[in-house]
């Protein structure tokens, strides 16, 4: 049987024909390169969140290490430290369908996904612009003054949570609240003072300032916690992008190359949280991994999650907040200067040429081969080329 006149033509003719790359008007973008190790601070005694949510287990960080639930200064060096470090946001692209086969041995049909493509893109140089923080910003975080949106430059903002600000958090309870949980305790003791007699002194009590605590201020209330079992939540987030308009174009993208399977695209964070716990032997079993799944398989968190419930002291009051676009004077302005469509329009070669070769390994592409994807995708795209196998011509991925 002839070949089809009205097909695109081969692979080996099309770049039998192509023109040489000095005359290509596409040179290859600059794609930024994953963290290193002097981009980010350690943390004492960290390890692996445990969490039945791969997600999660990729995102957050916990430490037991009893000197950052003992010494408040310890600790606010290591949220301020972590402040200053910027989130890693990455794309994670999935292409599936279903097959229907039947088994022999139970004499019946039964069906099973098939992964097409799967792969991770770092977008960190895409979404946040990241700036050390100067010695003013520093002493921001000491005197707990809350980054207006316009301070250096916009992009990154400390936000710490106030009393009676009328925003419900972890303050120190076992639910959210707008109020410390701390000051049902001082007004107990203070009604007990009254008793005793005017001069009496109350110890241990944080100071109050009148917008509320510092930095420094919440972590000397954390750490003078007398509740054995406590944790202190500091996260990360990304504010301004529309991950839909990204994730919409993508899939656009995808579904010119005739693909016919279910796509999945999601953006997270690597660094999202960081918890830090006290050293009791609760949180020390909570953060075992062989502990943790006996518990999953067994059912025993049925009993388990209520206990630690009643007993946890939780603290969720520090936020890094980092801008992906912002509005100044009536125009947006984005960090990385590109709005969600451009970064789409960028990253489209890599991904369309990632799918097509079937990138199954599920890890993060280095620039390099974000690279040499990009300079084959736009080739392809300059051929005018989209699918370049004949079995996937008229579609693939599609359920059987």
């Amino acid at each position: 049987m002839g070949r089809p006149t009205d097909l695109p033509p081969s692979y080996e003719e099309s770049v039998a024909s192509d023109p040489p790359a000095a005359s290509r008007p596409f040179p290859p973008p600059a794609f930024p390169a994953p963290p290193t190790d002097n981009t980010t601070a350690p943390i004492p005694g960290s390890r692996t969140y445990q969490s039945v949510r791969s997600d999660t287990r990729e995102s957050d960080t916990v430490t037991l290490a009893p000197a950052l639930s003992q010494d408040a200064s310890a600790l606010h060096t290591l949220i301020a430290r972590q402040a200053e470090i910027p989130p890693r946001p990455y794309l994670t692209v999935r292409g599936s369908h279903t097959e229907t086969r039947h088994d022999h041995n139970r004499k019946e049909d039964r069906k099973e996904t098939v992964e097409d493509f799967s792969f991770k893109i770092d977008l960190s140089g895409y979404l946040v612009r990241d700036e050390h923080a100067s010695q003013q910003q520093g002493d921001d975080y000491d005197t707990g003054v809350q980054l207006a949106p316009d301070s250096q430059d916009g992009w990154h903002v400390l936000t710490l949570v106030r009393d009676n600000d009328g925003q419900k958090a972890y303050r120190g309870g076992r639910w959210k609240s707008d109020t410390w949980a701390g000051h049902e305790q001082r007004q107990r003791l203070q009604a007990v003072h009254l008793e005793d007699g005017p001069h009496t002194e109350t110890a241990g009590l944080v100071q109050e300032h009148e917008d509320g605590p510092s930095l420094m201020g919440w972590c000397e209330r954390f750490c003078d916690d007398p509740a054995p079992v406590k944790s202190f939540a500091f996260g990360r987030s990304v504010v301004g992008f529309d991950s839909d308009v990204l994730h919409s174009a993508l899939t656009s993208h995808l579904r010119s190359l005739h693909y016919k399977g279910d796509i999945s695209i999601t953006t997270n964070l690597a660094n999202r949280d960081l918890v830090v716990y006290s050293p009791h032997w609760v949180n020390q079993l909570r953060n075992n991994g062989f502990v943790y799944w006996c518990c999953i398989i067994l059912q025993l968190w049925i009993i388990a999650w209520p206990v630690i419930f009643f007993l946890e002291r939780r603290y969720d009051v520090a936020r890094s907040v980092w801008y992906f676009s912002r509005v100044e004077g009536g125009d947006t302005q984005y960090a990385c200067h590109r709005n969600e469509a451009s970064i789409a329009d960028e990253l489209a070669p890599a991904v369309t040429q990632a799918a097509l070769e079937r990138r199954l390994d599920g890890k993060m592409l280095t620039p390099q081969e974000m690279e040499l994807l990009h300079r084959l995708g736009r080739e392809r795209q300059q051929r005018g080329v989209v699918v370049m196998q004949w079995d996937r011509f008229l579609g693939w991925g599609s359920d059987s």
